[in-house]
């Protein structure tokens, strides 16, 4: 996961992306919509998305830990069941 540095902020970035997966995976994390002081996570495979928070989180952080959470179990999940190259 790469993730722009916030200087003097503990803001979270607007997204983060995955490393060389099969499927370009992207976390997103924002207000929720029907709740703008709540935050919801997204994870997108380009413009699709592949999973979604079930509920709204009551901060920023609180959806980015449990974002990048869904993202490394995906990642997994997709690592786990790519087949491998023949030697």
């Amino acid at each position: 996961m790469t993730r722009d540095p916030t200087p003097a902020q503990n803001t979270p970035p607007a997204e983060e992306t995955g490393g060389p997966l099969t499927l370009q995976l992207t976390l997103q994390v924002e207000p929720c919509p029907e709740d703008a002081g709540r935050y919801r996570w997204t994870l997108r495979a380009g413009l699709h998305p592949v999973r979604t928070a079930p509920y709204a989180l009551p901060d920023a952080e609180a959806a980015w830990v449990q974002g990048r959470a869904a993202f490394a179990e995906a990642a997994a999940l997709q690592r786990d069941t790519t087949p491998a190259a023949p030697h």
